[in-house]
């Protein structure tokens, strides 16, 4: 592909507004945990209520989800549903807090918890549910989860790393969510996230676990120049705070929210137009309205994705798999735990390139590298590709 740009998975667009707030931040003098976390968790609690805590990432915001179900553990290790499709962090964070991973099937058509599934892997350790709004979906059980968690006395976390959930109008249905804004996320601010709660009680240790134990935080000790003294809650923690720039940023980005999910709807639109002709041996996702279509993934037939990968690769064109099964990793037990759909579908997942200012010109690249490498593979494997039914 020499004299022709590849096409990469993604792109980082950061709003002039972010920009300009970040050097901001950069000019004031605190770049700490301050003023800008403060404004970006006010965001979260006027529009969902309970409380907010900016966190440095996702998964430091699942790893004190965790925490708080420990500590109400009371010395017994607590166990949490876990759908067995999702990014490693939705179980290592909580395998780190002192909670053990349950896998649970994800349902065929949107990937997400099957709430079925759920209610057969619950035990007497049981102690919560997690839902993953994976690739942006809301998941399709949501719902019927929240029904689960209130018949069974049990906690339910919305790892929302890939939808943000602020233009909602709906209320929000987990009793705990956890954030991403991450480079590649709706909020993009290089990387960082947020807790938020809804049962105040939790509040008060999430900060001190995210603040090495302190019960007061640096904000708080310098209101006045004689800063308050160290005070200390019987807990250990970690350092898990939100920088100012990072926050600067994020807070840049709100403001756009609604136009950036609808260029990446679009994005996504145009991509099942251009891909119809490929089916069903080229599979989309079904997008709904309250989607964030922050991912473009595709179902691949199983046996040929690797090969298609390869050749599409060869044409200049990046692509990824999101994700492998949490069973494949030796933390998470048996193998077989991952279910019927899930064994499928990690097999074919695929993900395209789509990021905010790729063109259609862009896109058609990428479609006519999957045609002709879906073509070559098929008949590199002695196979007949399917056509549409007409």
């Amino acid at each position: 592909m020499s004299g022709v740009s590849p096409v990469p998975l993604f792109r980082a667009v950061v709003p002039e507004l972010a920009q300009a707030r970040a050097a901001a931040a950069l000019r004031s003098g605190w770049i700490g945990y301050g003023p800008e976390c403060r404004e970006l968790e006010g965001a979260f609690t006027a529009r969902r209520g309970g409380w907010a805590l900016a966190t440095t990432c996702c998964t430091a915001s699942l790893y004190l989800a965790g925490r708080l179900l420990a500590d109400r553990a009371r010395g017994e290790r607590p166990e949490i549903v876990v759908p067995s499709l999702s990014f490693v962090a939705s179980g290592m964070a909580f395998l780190q807090a002192g909670v053990t991973p349950v896998l649970a099937d994800v349902r065929q058509d949107d990937l997400t918890l099957d709430a079925a599934a759920a209610e057969r892997a619950i035990t007497p350790r049981t102690r919560a549910i997690l839902v993953v709004h994976l690739y942006g979906q809301r998941a399709r059980d949501l719902d019927a989860l929240r029904a689960l968690a209130d018949r069974r006395g049990l906690v339910l976390i919305e790892d929302c790393a890939h939808r943000v959930d602020l233009l909602d109008a709906a209320a929000p249905v987990g009793d705990i969510a956890c954030y991403s804004f991450n480079a590649v996320k709706e909020i993009p601010c290089g990387e960082g996230g947020l807790l938020w709660g809804r049962d105040a009680s939790f509040e008060d240790l999430a900060r001190a676990v995210s603040n090495l134990g302190l019960a007061v935080d640096t904000p708080q000790r310098a209101s006045s120049l004689r800063h308050a003294d160290y005070a200390f809650e019987p807990v250990p923690g970690l350092k898990l705070r939100m920088s100012d720039v990072a926050a600067a940023i994020a807070n840049g980005c709100i403001p756009s929210l609604a136009s950036t999910r609808a260029k990446r709807r679009a994005l996504l639109e145009r991509y099942a137009r251009l891909l119809a002709p490929l089916a069903p041996a080229v599979r989309m996702l079904e997008r709904r309205d309250d989607d964030s279509f922050l991912m473009a993934v595709v179902r691949l037939p199983a046996p040929l994705r690797d090969g298609i990968r390869s050749a599409m690769a060869r044409a200049g064109i990046a692509t990824s798999v999101h994700y492998p099964s949490l069973s494949h990793h030796p933390l998470f037990g048996d193998p077989q735990a991952r279910g019927a759909h899930c064994c499928d579908a990690d097999l074919e997942v695929t993900t395209l390139p789509s990021w905010l200012g790729m063109d259609a010109a862009d896109q058609q690249r990428v479609v006519d590298a999957l045609s002709a490498a879906l073509d070559a593979v098929t008949a590199q494997a002695g196979t007949r590709r399917a056509t549409p039914a007409t």
